[in-house]
This record gives structure tokens, sequence and C-alpha cells, in this order.
């Protein structure tokens, strides 16, 4: 395993910029492609520890995801394999598991608390393109991506437009990453929330 990048992403709520969450990642080079692991912390009364480990191919698309909160004694697992999306979660005692059906061969893993791990699929982003893109979020919801070609004179920064729908809950999400993909800027709408890379 080869670390090639080591770093931190910090959240922010509201106008008054209250720092809520602070996530610290390191992504390494496997014989499949490629693991992120992140060590999410939130603040607050009702705060928490998670830890996620993310491993998707050489085209930066995801395969699998882990997440344990052991605090509260949970766990989760998502796998994509064979078109078709495996979910394993354990809360306490109680164990949940579910197959659905990968309806769009675009997609990413979204799960609640995350501050990083989702938006790696970015690296893997035709920068050629400016046309929206649908992506399926798994394990519910679709979001349409969009990335604003010449609206930053800078090459070495893009910018995309994210509508996220889940349910009955949608959110604008803009997006800012280097060349490369990597995440620089994340900030929502609905939520009144930012991420920046630190």
């Amino acid at each position: 395993m080869d670390t090639i990048e080591t770093g931190i992403y910090v959240a922010y709520q509201g106008n008054n910029g209250l720092c809520i969450a602070i996530d610290e990642y390191s992504t390494s080079k496997i014989d499949s492609g490629y693991l992120v692991e992140s060590n999410n912390t939130i603040f607050g009364a009702n705060g928490f520890q998670q830890k996620a480990e993310l491993r998707t191919d050489f085209h930066w698309k995801m395969q699998k995801l882990q997440v344990t909160v052991e605090s509260m004694n949970i766990e989760m697992c998502v796998s994509v394999k064979d078109e078709k999306v495996y979910i394993h979660q354990k809360h306490q005692d109680e164990v949940f598991e579910k197959t659905i059906d990968l309806q769009n061969d675009k997609y990413f893993f979204m799960y609640s608390g995350a501050l990083i791990t989702p938006f790696i699929w970015l690296r893997g982003f035709d920068s050629d393109n400016c046309e929206k893109v649908t992506y399926q979020m798994l394990p519910i919801g679709y979001a349409e991506v969009k990335q604003l070609c010449g609206s930053v004179s800078d090459s070495e920064i893009r910018d995309y437009s994210l509508l996220m729908c889940v349910q009955n809950f949608m959110d604008i999400v803009k997006l800012q990453t280097d060349i490369s993909g990597k995440l620089l800027s994340l900030h929502s709408e609905t939520n009144q929330l930012t991420i920046k890379k630190q």
C-alpha cells in the first residue's frame, strides 16, 4: 500500500462560521485501485467520531464503503458487485440487510455525517464535459452534476453545481476542485454547510 495523499477537511455551519466537524483522511494506492481512510469527528453535545474506509477502482469508481461509529455500536457496509448494491447495517444488536439493483452506471456513495469521502468520485469526472450528468446516490437518491465551464479564469480550478434529490429532500451544492478532481470546497445551500480543505 502506497500513501499518495493526506489532509484535513473542516466543516462550518451557518453564516457565523461555527466549526462543527473535522475530517483527517489519507489516500493510498492499492492493488485494485485506491483506498481512502477517513477519521471524522463531529463536535457538539450530540457529537461522535466515525471512521470510514472507501475503496475505488483505478478510475475512482466506488466499490465498497465501510463506516464505523464505535461509541454508538454502529457499523455500515455498502458495496457494488454485478450491477447490484449490497447494504449491511448493524445498530446495537439489530442487523439490516438489503440488496438493490444498480440503475445507473454513474453513481456515488452518500452517508450521514461524512465530510469528504462521498465526493471522491469527482476525481474520475470527465473534465471536458460541461453537460449535465446524472448520478445514482447510494443507498438512495439521485444527483445532477454540471461542471461550470468558463466560470473561472484559473485553469487549475473547476467549479460544479450539484442538485441532490433524496426522497422529499433537495439540496443545491456548489463544489470546487483542483485540476485532478480533489475537492477544495463544498457549500450546501439547504443545510448552510461549508466544507473546506485545511
